[in-house]
């Protein structure tokens, strides 16, 4: 679930009434319309009334036509991890049939056409082979994760958005954009995570190597 600005809220109604105080016979002072973005300052003890600031005015709205405004994620300095985060949610389509998404990130590697025509493919590494490419640097080329082991140069301070290598069985590996990091596990953004583009955390005991470039 996303964070939210718990000071940041928008206008759910069509016109929703700002009144001089909490009160539905008060005084109102103006209405704002949907999708307006306000400023809370307090909440009534029973919590249905906030007050807000919208513009240069002050006043009291009906807090359940008033919705928190989702946080900005904090910029990377790595711009594929931008471009990532706006494919989360793209999927495998079950059954017959590939999602023609996950195909584009197939062929953006060296995969012969069969291989890259079909979303049965693993496709980890083509996914971050796709978002790196968008993004004007050159990839790994490959849809084998453990390829990014030779692409640019391992770090030991991980930040949002470098390139975290895993292993998985003997030769297998995945790979992901690194989000955070506790004692025990690492949160990336990947493809194939769970059969679509995601968030998910790995055992910090199957980390292979933290990659930026060169």
């Amino acid at each position: 679930m996303p964070k939210t600005d718990p000071l940041r809220y928008q206008v759910l109604a069509t016109g929703l009434n700002l009144r001089d105080r909490g009160d539905l016979t008060a005084k109102v002072l103006r209405t704002l319309p949907k999708g307006a973005r306000v400023t809370r300052l307090d909440i009534s003890p029973d919590k249905k009334w906030l007050k807000i600031r919208h513009e240069r005015r002050t006043g009291w709205a009906a807090a359940k036509y008033l919705q928190p405004v989702p946080a900005s994620p904090k910029k990377s300095k790595y711009p594929w991890f931008d471009i990532a985060r706006g494919e989360l949610g793209v999927q495998e389509l079950a059954g017959q049939g590939s999602n023609p998404r996950v195909v584009e990130y197939l062929r953006s590697t060296t995969l012969e056409d069969g291989a890259a025509s079909t979303d049965e493919t693993p496709w980890c590494s083509a996914f971050a082979n796709w978002c790196v490419e968008r993004a004007g640097h050159a990839g790994s080329d490959s849809a084998w994760a453990r390829s990014w082991l030779t692409w640019g140069k391992s770090t030991r301070t991980p930040s949002a958005g470098c390139i975290v290598v895993l292993k998985r069985l003997v030769d297998s590996g995945h790979v992901g954009f690194f989000v955070s990091r506790n004692d025990t596990h690492v949160r990336l953004i990947g493809g194939n995570q769970s059969n679509r583009v995601c968030e998910q955390d790995f055992p910090l005991a199957n980390l292979l190597d933290y990659r930026v470039p060169g």
